[in-house]
């Protein structure tokens, strides 16, 4: 629309754009007066100086500010802005390529468009590229680039390609789940993506009064559009928080629509609403997947970030919500500071949202776990004072090591708040909606600086693949399985047909050890039942015991899986000692108590660590047939970088305090010396529940009464922990 030749249809455009606006405000009395005489193009051309000058919160950042900031990040976050620079060069150019570090679906390809952007492009059978590429989250990186370098290159495409995508995507009559432009979700971030970009470039000339006119009427379009579409399924989903998240900045960004104050206070309603609904009592977010929780997270710390730099008082129930689900990020996370990839998750560094959440929330044990500075896109979305205030920031470790998540069903054991200590996570908890995985009693360890035991990821959402469905089976999972059947019964991409659930778990934490066990119904339909479950002792801080156990009449053939991150293992005939190969780098032992009736196998696989990558991995499937209760047990012995020496262990019989030897139904025990210990400890299993005074042993001359018991200390000075 040229604003030197306004014809008729233009002129309905101007009518449409100006009776969204509350011209009775005073900042618009020169457009008001303008339009009251009929006067659209002076109107417009006021609205548009209203535009490059208004001084509403967060709406634009000074030169000076911008100056300081690119030094910053330049000299403290150079690689993303490297990163940054790169994107916006490839976008002018009208490249995409996703690979920021917290897109939701990263590509590994870039595809180049040499004539028009087709906006509903889709490419290798996967829609996830073009929901990308109408989310325009790589326009905030036009908008950076522009702030700092001062070339108009970057500013100018990202105001031709938003006239363009304008242009080519009109608004559908109704919310639609089918169009690749409109999705309600990508509308939602769409939003919040347009209004991060803008503060950047409304002083560049390509931003005309006919591009701002046109941006308007598709900003009341969007917020529209996304108070239309909210469902009583939005209220569970995370695509209500993305979309409300992006309804609530438009509302504050834009207060001269009419309707803003509408919008505001719908956001607010549907923001709390969300919170109650989908954050479980622990902080966990529902759909039981760490991306989805962080996206969730991020969307609702956007929102406190708008709220507060436009003065709205967000109820203090909602930011209590956020607060807890950063607390259970911090937790989550393992000692390389990046998330577990249960679910339908990435392998992504969670710094940057804690540190974002630490510098809202003032929190010094959020500041604790964050990063030291603060992180590139932190830094110029709360700009020079927020840098300022984060490095006055004292911080406080957590008040725990060890933390579980009895709500959501998840555990995590550590030794310590260094990257060169020990870490198990261990699920066992519902399988979380389309994002979750056949992972009951799924585990990760890391311990040394080293990644041994990991979830292999999502890889794709996309059906016309075998490997999305075969990353969600059971056998993908560091669990157990039974007669090759899968506990949950995955039917595609997002649905399934039977669905295991957890039938009860229990937590201990103590300075000297952590005890969890879980179990879950997935074979009770068999024709014989089969009652599995899973217990893992943390012995601190050096190895851990896991133990599993299987009930039934009659024989089935039971499966430990163990999928490691990329990187070599061997196999050790006889004792079936599996070892990881990292030369000069932490190793892990994994240690058959009885290698009698037991066989195992050393396969190749992948590992997805980010959407549509693959690498090569390895894992081992130890395997042992049974009836009645039939066990596997092994030690989970980390050696340090250039440690060689195994502990030494051995199974040793159980006795009752009457004198008879009981069988391995009954109960177990194990002795592990370890190299660096003047003692030893004995691990004692009762597969039954005493129950009377005829359960309680004897092992290795000391009396007992438990169902997991630790001996430990010198001969003469055995000292008895009752775990269980």
């Amino acid at each position: 629309m040229n604003v030197n030749r306004v014809d008729a249809t233009d002129e309905d455009k101007l009518r449409s754009l100006f009776s969204l606006l509350n011209l009775e405000v005073p900042e618009l009395a020169d457009v008001a007066e303008a339009v009251k005489q009929n006067r659209n193009e002076d109107a417009l051309l006021a609205l548009h100086r209203y535009y490059r000058e208004r001084q509403v919160p967060g709406c634009r950042l000074p030169k000076e500010e911008t100056a300081q900031i690119t030094g910053y990040v330049k000299k403290y976050c150079a690689d993303e802005a490297a990163a940054v620079l790169k994107t916006a060069d490839e976008v002018v150019d009208q490249t995409f390529l996703f690979q920021f570090p917290w897109d939701m679906e990263r590509t590994q390809v870039p595809v180049t468009f040499d004539d028009a952007i087709d906006w509903h492009y889709i490419p290798e059978v996967d829609p996830e590229w073009a929901y990308m590429l109408n989310r325009h989250r790589y326009w905030i990186a036009l908008g950076q680039a522009y702030a700092m370098t001062g070339d108009h290159k970057y500013a100018a495409a990202f105001c031709r390609q938003l006239e363009d995508w304008i242009d080519s995507n009109p608004v559908p009559h109704e919310p639609a789940s089918d169009n690749l432009a409109w999705r309600t979700i990508e509308a939602g971030l769409r939003g919040s993506n347009w209004i991060k970009t803008l503060r950047y470039v409304w002083d560049c000339p390509q931003f005309t009064p006919s591009l701002l006119a046109i941006l308007l009427i598709s900003l009341a379009e969007h917020a529209r559009y996304l108070v239309a579409a909210f469902t009583s399924w939005k209220r569970i989903s995370n695509w209500g928080v993305l979309e409300t998240s992006g309804l609530l900045q438009i509302a504050l960004s834009f207060p001269e629509f009419t309707a803003a104050g509408q919008w505001r206070s719908l956001a607010e309603q549907r923001l709390e609403e969300t919170t109650q609904i989908q954050v479980m009592a622990d902080g966990i977010h529902w759909e039981q997947s760490p991306t989805y929780h962080h996206e969730v997270m991020s969307c609702y710390l956007d929102s406190m970030y708008f709220a507060k730099i436009n003065r709205l008082e967000l109820d203090e129930d909602f930011r209590g919500k956020v607060y807890e689900m950063a607390i259970a990020s911090l937790y989550w996370a393992k000692p390389n500071h990046r998330q577990p990839m249960f679910g339908d998750s990435d392998d992504n560094d969670v710094r940057s949202l804690l540190t974002y959440a630490a510098a809202l929330f003032k929190d010094e044990t959020l500041r604790f776990r964050a990063n030291p500075r603060m992180d590139y896109d932190s830094a110029w979305l709360l700009g020079i004072e927020g840098i300022r205030s984060y490095d006055r920031m004292a911080s406080a470790e957590p008040p725990e090591l060890s933390h579980a998540f009895v709500h959501s069903g998840h555990y995590v054991m550590r030794s310590g708040w260094s990257e060169q200590d020990l870490y198990l996570y261990f699920h066992c908890g519902p399988l979380g909606g389309g994002h979750g995985h056949a992972d009951l009693l799924h585990f990760d360890l890391y311990a040394y600086g080293k990644e041994f035991l990991t979830d292999l990821g999502r890889y794709n959402y996309s059906d016309h693949t075998p490997l999305r469905k075969a990353l969600k089976e059971s056998a993908a999972h560091n669990t157990t399985t039974v007669d090759g059947i899968g506990f949950t019964e995955i039917a595609d991409t997002w649905s399934y047909h039977r669905i295991a659930r957890p039938s009860g778990s229990k937590w201990v934490s103590r300075p000297a050890y952590d005890y969890v066990e879980g179990s879950h119904d997935g074979y009770l339909h068999l024709d014989d039942p089969v009652l599995t479950d899973r217990r893992i002792i943390f012995i601190k801080p050096y190895y851990w015991l896991l133990v599993d156990r299987f009930r039934s009449k009659e024989a089935h053939m039971f499966r430990q899986h163990f999928h490691f991150a990329p990187g070599g293992i061997s196999l050790e005939e006889g004792s079936l000692i599996c070892r990881t190969q990292n030369k000069d780098e932490a190793n892990l032992l994994i240690i058959p108590i009885q290698s009698q009736g037991l066989r195992a196998e050393i396969s190749e696989g992948v590992i997805s660590r980010e959407y549509n990558l693959l690498e090569p991995n390895h894992h081992v499937t130890y395997s042992r047939s049974g009836s009645g209760i039939t066990s596997m047990m092994q030690v989970l012995y980390p050696l340090r970088p250039g440690e060689t020496e195994r502990p030494q262990i051995a199974k040793i019989p159980v006795f009752r305090h009457t004198g008879e030897q009981v069988d391995d139904a009954q109960a177990e025990a194990c002795r592990i010396i370890h190299p660096e210990l003047n003692s030893e400890h004995i691990l004692v299993i009762s597969h039954r529940v005493p129950s009377g005074q005829y359960d309680s042993y004897v092992v290795d001359g000391v009396q007992i009464f438990g169902e997991v018991v630790l001996i430990s200390g010198p001969a003469e000075k055995r000292k008895v922990n009752v775990i269980n």
